[in-house]
């Protein structure tokens, strides 16, 4: 069931470069087209609205045509004849799927399209996207309702993002006041802490990032990122003072197709009571012939007087994912309050997340990072494979494979000469992962998990291109 909306990409070719073409710049074309702008690849956009074009061509370092993304002429002046890969982000799915028909006439090699629409999914035996030419359908409701599934399991954390084959996690925890780690070096925390290997690769506080060394100090309310084997997890957190609680009384605020994917999801978890409130009594209708293990409510999820007869006071969780940014917030608000554990929120305005975590929510989703960041992992460049970026943090996180003909095989840690703010983080050798230290010795084939502030980033693919 983990890709029931996916369609497998296998577009793995290694290249210096990319000829990249965005159709749609939204917030997650913008969002993208900001991370692909600073990179190595010649990204061109198509956007149909002149304000959005202005605003991206005072913004970005790339080319930006106005013009309708499925007009041929329009696409042609794009590049689509040299194109290697076309990203097709529009608010209408139809225009999506034409677009990916068109660049696959012209023989481009990856075409990608986000596709929001259910529908286009549920029936694999009647047809595929791929006949319309898509070679990766991206379901963002889906993809952020998998986080929030994430943020769940992991009851303490912040943020999950996972590696490997899902063996190593980079989890967000935030330190309370009486967190034992509180006014140490993080090298006294790794000499007191030998039962599991874990490194912090991130700092976050007073909205500054900071890539930690051996001498930096914990304190209240840092924002800590810590990677580690996935099964460490559990141990890791609690060292640092978080309860990793098991949720099992969820409530769900908003019924659209984010609060309906991760319902669904959720049903698939044993020992869960979930309920989901929406407002609108035709969808409230169809959400409960459709939810078998869920209770659909409706109602205003704003009212603290519904809230508290469907006993919002003795849920583990809230999740609020209505389209109103504002209502989740004050939801969320309202639940810790009423000392829930675990409050979930969907935020799309950027500016809106480094506020999330000084006022109390403990989690905030944001569908366009989420989906920006599934795209990124099938932009492969070399021995990239993957980039990810996390909401509200000024960092990036990218996973390079050690190619068989690279200068680093053989070498240890210390005689890398890594740029200012990066740490290695993670290595899985085969079936082994490893936390490096300096002398480490690179192989060929290790998968390396690195953190690191924007202005570093070319330092580091020259290191890893070679």
């Amino acid at each position: 069931m983990e890709n029931d909306y996916s369609i497998t990409n296998n577009f793995n070719r290694t290249v210096k470069c990319l000829n990249i073409i965005i159709v749609g710049l939204g917030r997650v074309g913008m969002h993208l087209a900001k991370i692909l702008s600073s990179d190595i690849h010649n990204v061109v956009a198509v956007e149909i609205n002149e304000t959005k074009v202005k605003h991206a061509q005072e913004s970005f370092d790339m080319t930006v045509i106005n013009g309708y993304g499925v007009d041929y002429h329009t696409l042609e002046r794009a590049g689509i004849k040299d194109a290697d890969m076309l990203i097709a982000l529009t608010s209408l799915d139809e225009i999506n799927i034409v677009a990916c028909q068109i660049a696959a006439r012209y023989g481009v090699k990856q075409k990608i399209a986000r596709i929001r629409n259910p529908h286009f999914y549920e029936n694999p035996d009647s047809f595929t996207l791929k006949e319309w030419g898509i070679d990766t359908a991206i379901q963002p409701e889906l993809e952020t309702a998998k986080e929030i599934v994430l943020l769940i399991k992991r009851s303490a954390a912040t943020d999950v993002i996972q590696f490997a084959d899902e063996r190593i996690q980079v989890i967000g925890i935030r330190l309370d006041p009486g967190s034992p780690v509180l006014y140490k070096t993080m090298e006294i925390i790794t000499q007191e802490f030998r039962e599991h290997t874990f490194r912090v690769v991130a700092i976050v506080r007073n909205n500054r990032t900071i890539i930690p060394t051996g001498s930096d100090t914990f304190m209240p309310r840092d924002q800590i990122f810590i990677i580690a084997e996935t099964t460490a997890i559990p141990k890791i957190v609690e060292f640092m003072g978080k309860s990793n609680e098991k949720l099992e009384q969820i409530i769900i605020l908003g019924g659209g197709k984010v609060g309906r994917a991760t319902a669904h999801l959720l049903e698939q978890e044993k020992d869960l009571k979930i309920k989901l409130i929406e407002s609108n009594p035709e969808k409230s209708y169809r959400l409960a012939e459709e939810l078998k293990k869920t209770l659909v409510i409706q109602g205003d999820g704003r009212d603290f007087d519904l809230l508290a007869q469907e006993g919002v006071m003795d849920a583990d969780a809230l999740i609020s994912v209505t389209s109103d940014e504002e209502t989740n917030i004050l939801t969320c608000l309202l639940a810790k309050h009423l000392k829930v554990t675990k409050t979930i929120s969907l935020i799309n305005r950027d500016e809106y997340m480094p506020i999330m975590a000084p006022i109390g929510i403990n989690a905030a989703v944001n569908t366009n990072v989420v989906t920006s960041n599934t795209i990124l992992r099938l932009i492969r460049r070399g021995n990239l494979v993957s980039l990810v970026t996390i909401a509200g943090v000024d960092a990036e996180i990218m996973e390079y494979k050690v190619s068989d003909n690279s200068k680093l095989i053989n070498k240890s840690l210390s005689q890398v000469h890594l740029p200012k703010n990066t740490i290695v983080g993670a290595i899985t050798r085969d079936s082994e992962v490893l936390i490096p230290v300096g002398s480490t010795i690179f192989q060929a084939g290790d998968l390396v998990v690195i953190f690191t502030l924007p202005q570093s980033i070319h330092d580091i693919e020259k290191i890893f291109h070679h």
